[in-house]
């Protein structure tokens, strides 16, 4: 004690970030895939799926198969043939309905181009 007071001495908080929800992590890893940061976009988006994974799935599937496909891309930039095909076999396992297909037009095309690369690359 000094001078009739408590000093406390504390030490520094580590500060854990939070998972990201999902959207915000495809919009980060789209981020960091258009400045050239393929394993950074992915680290977002995996630990993205990992915390999902924890919490009830509450994300649409639309945005999941945006997530899973995207993924799957970053996957084949970063030569994980393996790791491509499991995600884009996630996304075409998921039930869409009509108008979210409609709305997806964009991943569905990577979606394709994607299984092309893959099989181009088996051969």
């Amino acid at each position: 004690m000094t001078g009739g007071r408590a000093v406390r001495a504390s030490l520094p908080r580590r500060r854990v970030d939070p998972a990201p929800d999902l959207a915000r992590a495809v919009e980060h890893a789209r981020i960091l895939r258009g400045a050239g940061d393929p394993a950074g976009a992915a680290r977002v988006l995996d630990r993205a799926f990992d915390a999902e994974g924890v919490r009830a799935r509450t994300v649409s599937e639309p945005l999941r198969f945006r997530a899973l496909v995207l993924r799957a891309d970053l996957a084949l930039r970063l030569h994980d043939d393996a790791g491509a095909a499991r995600f884009l076999a996630g996304a075409e396992a998921l039930p869409l309905l009509a108008d979210a297909l409609a709305a997806l037009d964009d991943e569905r095309h990577l979606a394709d181009e994607l299984r092309g690369q893959l099989a181009a690359d088996e051969t």
